[in-house]
């Protein structure tokens, strides 16, 4: 079954290169969506397959080297229908 997830990972994300992971694991998985940035907290907007799903959000959970994450929440949205995943 196809969702969409959206997860808010809080913490030391700035500077990290956190949106280019996101932007690797979501290739790796075959997802689609966006992540954006905004200061200390990083939003990522992923649609696809459970599975695949739950395997980028573990890849999400361990983040870039440098990073720290100090809250991760995570919530069902609507279906959008990205069409491929994408740096705001």
């Amino acid at each position: 079954m196809v969702r969409h997830l959206q997860m808010i990972i809080t913490g030391k994300v700035e500077n990290t290169g956190f949106r280019f992971y996101a932007l690797r694991g979501a290739n790796l998985f075959h997802l689609t969506g966006e992540v954006s940035q905004q200061s200390d907290k990083v939003i990522i907007d992923a649609e696809g397959e459970d599975e695949r799903l739950a395997d980028f959000e573990a890849w999400c959970r361990k983040g870039p080297e440098g990073s720290e994450i100090s809250a991760f929440t995570k919530h069902e949205k609507e279906l959008v229908g990205y069409e491929d995943f994408r740096i705001l």
